[in-house]
């Protein structure tokens, strides 16, 4: 109760005091246009789902918009932030209840459920947790995660083979780096199959299934030439970008701080040659994959910049992999041979936890800060909205920056006069106060 508490208060408090019914920027085209506006008036078709948003399939956040829009009777980011908090916490409570469960590593094993708790419940994602809209992120961590539970421990069952065929599917569909969930499942079930020793039948036709999901995922990818921008300009930005997010959350850009990986990347390495993965190793070796293809990912796609600002919504796919690290380094000890090995490996698991837990501490408390500043702009939006709505000049929302939510005025001018989107969305009740 304690730990549900940990995962779900936080989230609650960032969204009352902080998040707005209005909503922002892309909700407008994908949500409002490409979606419920259809729906309203009855030209609304299945295919709507699958399509493309930039480079992204989001069929599970569009369900999940329509259904909120038709059980709320209205259109609010406010009530679509609301109903992210549980699915954000779905994740790291799989982690935590695999990590209370399990007997390995004793009481040492408590520092890594401290890092996933404050991974969970500082605010360092207020991106997503402001903006209902982002729900992909959190639907693609959750069918990341039980993929990787289902066959870490239960692949032998075929339940759990159609199951992580399932969710594998479907977390191609809710960002284009989904595709890399049935990559890391590939991943663990061959380490598990060279861990003991044995292949089978099931787990290679797993193996080939998952491949052929990735790699369709992959082929069908929506072209999006607008933001080739955003692609690294070179292999040395490239790397850079790769070290920088692999620092996290160290702050700054010190490709040094890129040895947070170091130690539980050369752990799994020893327990691979070893041979002496248990099922929780497998689990936290597969979200360290997962989160290392994704920071590739990242550092490819968006890399143009990226090393000098990482948008918060990203570090959703940093947070396992993190806490896959901090596992391993907590293995060390046990795995030495000799007194002074056994010390040092003591110190080099302090050093890491302190460094981490210190800096969460630190970019919480800044982070909060910028959560502040988001509230004042996001009330600024309103009354700029509102005025509109009020008097429909068009200096009221003729802004630069962030002042309005919407990148294009104009644009947004003939949106706001949609009389479909004021029987969506309650003007009346975001402009009360105004």
């Amino acid at each position: 109760m304690l730990i549900a508490s940990i995962l779900i208060l936080p989230r609650i408090y960032y969204v009352e005091h902080f998040a707005s019914p209005l909503p922002f920027w892309d909700q407008w085209d994908s949500e409002w246009l490409g979606l419920l506006k259809p729906w309203m008036n009855g030209n609304w078709e299945a295919k709507l789902l699958l399509a493309p948003h930039n480079e992204h399939r989001i069929v599970p956040t569009r369900i999940l918009t329509l259904l909120i829009f038709n059980m709320a009777g209205e259109w609010n980011n406010l009530v679509e932030a609301r109903t992210n908090i549980p699915l954000s916490a779905l994740s790291p409570a799989i982690l935590l209840g695999a990590l209370l469960k399990t007997d390995d590593l004793g009481y040492v094993k408590w520092l890594t459920v401290v890092i996933v708790l404050l991974g969970a419940s500082l605010p360092f994602s207020w991106e997503n947790f402001l903006i209902g809209f982002q729900s992909q992120f959190y639907f693609m961590n959750l069918f990341t995660v039980s993929a990787l539970f289902l066959s870490a421990y239960h692949s032998d069952k075929t339940w759990a083979t159609v199951c992580i065929v399932a969710v594998s599917i479907l977390s191609t569909l809710t960002v284009a780096s989904g595709l890399l969930t049935p990559a890391s499942v590939i991943i663990l079930v061959l380490i598990k199959g060279y861990n003991e020793s044995r292949l089978s039948a099931s787990s290679l036709t797993l193996v080939g299934i998952l491949l052929a999901i990735a790699i369709l995922a992959y082929g069908t990818i929506p072209p999006t030439p607008t933001h080739k921008m955003l692609h690294a300009r070179s292999v040395q930005e490239f790397f850079q970008t790769i070290f920088h997010l692999m620092g996290w959350p160290l702050r700054g850009s010190n490709p040094f701080h890129a040895v947070l990986w170091i130690p539980g990347a050369v752990i799994v390495t020893l327990l691979f040659i070893r041979r002496q993965f248990t099922r929780i190793d497998l689990l936290f070796a597969g979200c360290m994959a997962w989160s290392a293809m994704q920071i590739i990912a990242l550092a490819y796609a968006r890399g143009n910049n990226l090393t000098y600002h990482m948008p918060p919504r990203y570090t959703e796919v940093l947070l396992l992999g993190l806490a896959g690290n901090s596992w391993f380094v907590l293995k060390i000890p046990s795995l030495t041979r000799t007194q002074r090995q056994r010390a040092a490996g003591w110190m080099l698991l302090t050093i890491f936890h302190v460094a981490v837990i210190f800096t969460y501490i630190q970019r919480g408390v800044l982070d909060f800060r910028i959560l502040e500043e988001e509230r004042l702009r996001r009330l600024t939006q309103a009354e700029n909205v509102c005025r509109y709505m009020s008097t429909h000049e068009y200096a009221a929302i003729e802004k630069t920056g962030t002042q309005i939510p919407y990148p294009d005025p104009k644009r947004f001018q003939l949106i706001l006069d949609d009389p479909d989107l004021k029987r969506a969305f309650n003007f009346d009740n975001l402009c009360r106060s105004y």
